[in-house]
């Protein structure tokens, strides 16, 4: 990750913010944000917001479900005798 600083006047620093608050995003992710297509970056859609944990998130393929609840099965059994 690099920081960047950019030398703005007051009118374009005003402008900037404003724009950010009715966006609700920061002014940096605002930057990105308008940045990025000039750019050519494309960004990966992953939800709502970027979430470093969403490459663990998704469906499992039927096959493995299958499997995965077979491993999982005598977990969801609830012991009643515990319970009371």
């Amino acid at each position: 990750m690099t920081t960047m600083t950019i030398h703005a006047d007051d009118v374009f620093a005003e402008a900037l913010r404003t724009y950010a608050r009715r966006s609700g995003k920061s002014i940096n992710q605002t930057v990105k944000d308008l940045l990025a297509p000039i750019l050519g970056i494309v960004k990966k859609r992953t939800g709502d917001a970027d979430n470093p944990f969403m490459k663990f998130c998704g469906v499992l393929p039927k096959d493995t479900k299958v499997n995965f609840d077979k491993a999982i099965a005598t977990q969801r059994r609830i012991d009643s005798e515990m319970w009371k």
